[in-house]
């Protein structure tokens, strides 16, 4: 029996030892693609039984997984014995990626017309601002260059390399070019900027078909072409030239340079030009014109018309018909006035040429007044050298005579000096304009009616003048024969 009970026990034993070598649970993992995540799942093979953090800990570290190990969650999941849940045990840290470089673009880019309200609430149809003014030197775009990321570490403690960014270049145009640095496109020149095709360009000169309700107002800092017309109510403004191969309605222009219109203009009254060049037109008619230049045209009809130098007409009717012409040269045209006698004003303006006589007077004068005293100290300077004789070849002893000279000597330099001093003060002035020059040529007629004007003199024609000059000689309102010379 005891042999039996000692196998029973020893078989009992045997059964103990064989139970308790039988493993309870089973932990396996799932590390994620990109080595960032480890996942715990946990087998029990024993409903009653109980995992520490320090087995997860450990089998973590049997693993090879040592960054990221989240303590905190793997003690509370053992704590609340989530078993049947799968457990994130370890993070690594993300890469963050190098930032791509970007293009900025300095101007308004968008295709669209820009609309603009009225106080009233409707809409500016005239001012569209479809036109980028750029000056030379003007930044168009630029690049915010590629920044640079930082490195990530996976489960394993290896390090995870973070993306760069993409660089990003510049597509330039004409009138275009590129900062030292790289970064920043510039224009070469004033002009409009424009994008096509995702190239950056500057336009030097703008050129559009019609100035109207498609294209709006015009403001640019370079020449505009104008291939067609400029409807009225529209204005053009250039800091260059203007040249419109069409006509020109009741619209506003304005250049610093020359304006060129093809066809003439007729302003219905209210169109205007103004520019710091010549104006050239076909004709121009019920307008209101200025200009720092001259105007020339076939035709001048019921317009005030202002240049700083001269108007001249040509071609084959050369007439100013109606309205005021006023220059400060000269007024060149084949007819003046009208049969039906219309009121036609003429000026010569003579501000310039007067203001030029008045400062002509005033050196004149300081002049005649430097002169004279000039006169006196060469008199005076005659007078030291015969003084200066008659001590030399008086009975003096020598020392009287030595002393006097020292003193006529000094006083010798001090009048030369004097006399240069004056002399330097003398200005050269010769007259540089004849009153004469300012004139009005009529190689034509000139009808009653016609009302002149140059400078301080008035003269209203009461007859036809045919083939004249006509200037203010000083003292009247002269009119003479033309000259070949006065038609050159």
């Amino acid at each position: 029996m005891e042999e039996i009970n000692n196998v029973q026990d020893s078989v009992e034993d045997n059964d103990v030892q064989s139970d308790e070598a039988l493993p309870k649970y089973n932990i396996n993992h799932l590390v994620s693609a990109n080595k960032l995540k480890t996942y715990i799942r946990i087998e029990l093979y024993d409903k009653e039984a109980q995992i520490s953090p320090e087995d997860i800990l450990n089998y973590l570290a049997e693993q090879g997984i040592i960054y990221g190990i989240r303590e905190n969650e793997i003690r509370a999941y053992c704590q609340d014995k989530e078993y049947s849940k799968e457990l994130t045990a370890a993070c690594g840290k993300e890469p963050v990626n190098g930032k791509d470089a970007e293009l900025v673009y300095d101007f308004d880019i968008s295709k669209g017309l820009r609309f603009t309200e009225k106080e009233d609430g409707s809409i500016d149809f005239h001012n569209l601002n479809n036109v980028i003014n750029v000056n030379k030197n003007d930044v168009l775009c630029h690049i915010i260059p590629v920044q640079d990321g930082e490195d990530g570490i996976d489960v394993y403690g290896d390090v995870v390399a973070y993306k760069k960014g993409s660089t990003v270049s510049f597509n330039s145009g004409n009138n275009t070019y590129v900062s030292e640095d790289g970064l920043k496109l510039l224009a070469s020149s004033d002009g409009s900027a424009e994008i096509l095709n995702d190239k950056v360009y500057v336009e030097s000169v703008y050129k559009v078909e019609n100035v109207d309700n498609e294209t709006g107002n015009i403001d640019f800092v370079g020449n505009v072409v104008i291939n067609g017309d400029v409807k009225a109510g529209f204005s053009v403004v250039s800091k260059g030239d203007i040249k419109i191969r069409g006509m020109v309605e009741g619209a506003h222009i304005k250049a610093e340079g020359e304006v060129v219109i093809g066809k003439g203009m007729n302003g219905m009254g209210k169109g205007t030009i103004c520019a710091k060049g010549n104006i050239t037109s076909k004709y121009i008619e019920n307008a209101t014109i200025v200009t720092d230049k001259c105007i020339y045209a076939e035709a001048l009809i019921n317009s005030d018309v202002t240049a700083k130098e001269s108007i001249i007409l040509r071609g084959s009717s050369a007439a100013i018909i109606g309205g005021t012409s006023q220059a400060e040269n000269m007024i060149f045209a084949k007819t003046i006035g009208s049969k039906t006698n219309a009121e036609t004003n003429v000026i010569i303006n003579l501000t310039r040429y007067m203001e030029e006589q008045k400062l002509y007077a005033a050196k004149k004068k300081i002049n005649d007044s430097l002169q004279k005293e000039l006169d006196l100290k060469n008199k005076e300077l005659k007078e030291i050298e015969e003084k200066n004789d008659v001590i030399m070849s008086s009975g003096m002893d020598a020392n009287s005579k030595n002393s006097i000279k020292k003193q006529l000597v000094l006083k010798k330099i001090k009048v030369n000096n004097e006399i240069q001093d004056l002399q330097r003060q003398l200005t050269e002035i010769v007259p540089t304009d004849n009153v004469a020059n300012h004139k009005i040529v009529c190689k034509g007629i000139m009808y009653a009616n016609t009302r002149i004007t140059i400078g301080w003199m008035k003269h209203r024609v009461r007859q036809d003048i045919s083939y004249s000059k006509i200037y203010n000689d000083g003292n009247d309102i002269s009119v003479v024969p033309l000259n070949p010379s006065d038609l050159e």
